[in-house]
């Protein structure tokens, strides 16, 4: 590198850090500061009889196997409610 474009290189660093420093200082927004939230999921709060898994959301639990479903119905999707058969 020669000693010119040292010194161009040198120059144009401490424009853009006067630059920038500037308009941070200039900020209309004063001591603004941005909240960031974990994305952990806590354990969930409720406990499940035996038989049964906390489900989504862990608002409700549901039973470990499909439950059978009266004469005339089906189990629907996903396992979760009896569908009447068509």
């Amino acid at each position: 590198m020669s000693r010119k474009s040292g010194l161009l290189l040198l120059a144009q660093t401490c424009f853009a850090l006067a630059i920038s420093t500037g308009i941070a200082a200039a900020s209309p927004l004063g001591n603004f500061s941005i909240a960031i939230q974990s994305g952990v999921v806590e354990a969930a709060a409720i406990s499940c009889p035996p038989g049964t898994h906390v489900g989504y959301e862990g608002k409700y639990c549901w039973p470990n196997r499909p439950r059978a479903c009266p004469a005339g119905y089906h189990l629907g999707y996903e396992g979760k409610y009896c569908w009447p058969n068509d």
